[in-house]
């Protein structure tokens, strides 16, 4: 493919679209099957990564094939491969193709799904999947909601619905919020943003389980409400990130609807294991929340990013978001149609929700299931294998796909303990065969495995905790 001469209609020929989408294909279709032998994770050194792309602005053309192939080898080698069957850092994102393909089909259609104008096709399969997971939670027909970029927003978009409907401006200063002090950063985050202070956060103890304390809860808002304080959001883990610790949902829903709190779910690990039995009875209670979040980048095996938010009644998302300036007045919808820009804070939105509509399309919800009892089934493993070692102790049992565990004999410091399982898991890392990094636990500098992805073998697990085994022995 020669390089074309400057055209200002910045399109290509058909030969040439169709020779450089076939390339994009193979590439795509031959990484994925090349996946496992690949590094887990791959850095390079700051100098060394922008020394490839440092240059001047190119006034003139390139070909785009040889332009693609300095990104697939310069840049796509040095990442941390999410859907690789060893990566078991953060939290995985084991997208499948059908999900991959559909982003493609989004992109060449240059979808704009902020208004039912202009995507009531992709407007209806958004409603259709969002109406699939309310059903799965148990939420009412009243239920509604969108997709976002991922949880972060998802949780923001919750909790700005959560203060217009709970707060007037006048009470605003005096709200109380309460979550657990393992609730994730994106919380807090989000708080901020919606201009609360952080003295009007309030982290409730967790319990030897890491689940919030129910008793010290009840404690801590009668305190508040006695003070003059005005308690008004409670947000709960459906799976926290440190150890999968899954919230008692429905007891916390009593207290909440006793109480007169908006009751928002932090699902952004956990919440997609809806798909499963064994999911639904361990959220029991999800359906009575007012919000929950929920990642289906995760435990739903999409590519990034992809989030979700759902509220069990959606027109206080529209009470919350709606503008319409004048020009957008001829895009205004009517009856059941629905302008997704009036429910969150993004008017120039993607079509987010096709890649999870086709892969349980093509898939099934069956499928599904079996895929997410796998990611069960890998973190338990994980954890009969660390308790069948001299020196290892398990510090959070397998919970939503997530184990924690750390190396202590009985003659070792607390601190050479922490620098030894800091040091193996960094140390496998750098390695490329796996990605597992630590988190901090009571105390302790502990080893945490997230087991999502359902092409995991038996003996990726063995052997990734045999090298970390083998690495903290030998410091």
């Amino acid at each position: 493919m020669p390089p074309r001469r400057n055209d200002a209609t910045l399109d290509l020929s058909p030969d040439e679209m169709r020779e450089l989408g076939r390339e994009v294909m193979e590439w795509a279709v031959s990484y994925r099957l090349a996946l496992a032998g690949l590094p887990a994770l791959r850095r390079s050194p700051h100098d060394d990564i922008t020394a490839k792309f440092c240059e001047s602005l190119p006034a003139g053309p390139s070909d785009p094939r040889v332009v693609m192939r300095r990104v697939i080898d310069g840049a796509l080698p040095f990442m941390g491969r999410a859907d690789h069957p060893r990566y078991f850092a953060f939290v995985p994102g084991p997208a499948n193709f059908v999900g991959i393909a559909a982003d493609m089909l989004v992109a060449a259609a240059n979808v704009f799904a902020g208004t039912w104008l202009e995507g009531s096709g992709p407007g209806a399969i958004e409603l259709q999947t969002i109406s699939w997971l309310a059903q799965l939670a148990g939420m009412p027909p009243t239920a509604g909601g969108l997709f976002a970029s991922g949880g972060s927003m998802a949780n923001l978009t919750a909790l700005h619905a959560a203060r217009d409907c709970k707060l007037s401006v006048a009470d605003r200063q005096r709200a109380v919020i309460y979550c657990s002090d393992q609730t994730h950063s994106s919380i807090g985050r989000g708080l901020r943003i919606l201009g609360f202070l952080p003295e009007q956060v309030c982290e409730i103890k967790t319990g030897e389980d890491f689940k919030i304390d129910l008793e010290l809860l009840d404690t801590v808002i009668a305190a508040d409400r006695a003070a003059g304080r005005l308690p008004f959001c409670l947000v709960s883990n459906a799976g926290t990130t440190n150890t999968g610790a899954v919230d008692p949902l429905d007891r916390l829903a009593t207290v909440c609807e006793r109480e007169n709190l908006w009751h928002h779910v932090d699902g952004a690990l956990g919440a997609g294991a809806i798909l499963s039995e064994r999911g639904r009875t361990t959220l029991r209670g999800l359906g009575r929340a007012d919000s929950f979040s929920v990642d289906p980048h995760k435990w739903m095996f999409q590519p990034y990013a992809c989030g979700c938010v759902v509220v069990r009644d959606k027109q206080k998302l529209k009470r919350a978001f709606s503008e319409v300036p004048d020009y957008l007045e001829d895009a205004d919808a009517s009856g059941e149609e629905i302008n997704f820009w009036e429910y969150g804070p993004e008017l120039t939105r993607p079509f987010r929700a096709l890649k999870l509509w086709m892969s349980l399309e093509v898939f099934g919800a069956d499928a599904f299931d079996a895929a997410i009892e796998r990611g069960f089934e890998l973190a338990e493993l994980s954890e009969r294998t660390v308790r069948g070692l001299p020196g290892w102790h398990v510090c959070s049992p397998a919970s939503m796909g997530v184990v924690t565990f750390w190396y202590q004999p009985a003659d070792m410091t607390d601190a050479e303990a922490n620098r030894r399982n800091r040091y193996a898991a960094r140390a496998l890392t750098d390695s490329g065969f796996a990605a597992v990094l630590t988190t901090r636990l009571r105390g302790r500098i502990v080893v945490r495995m997230c087991t999502l992805n359902p092409r995991t073998t038996d003996d990726d697990i063995a052997e990734t905790i045999a090298r970390l085994d083998a690495l903290i022995r030998a410091v």
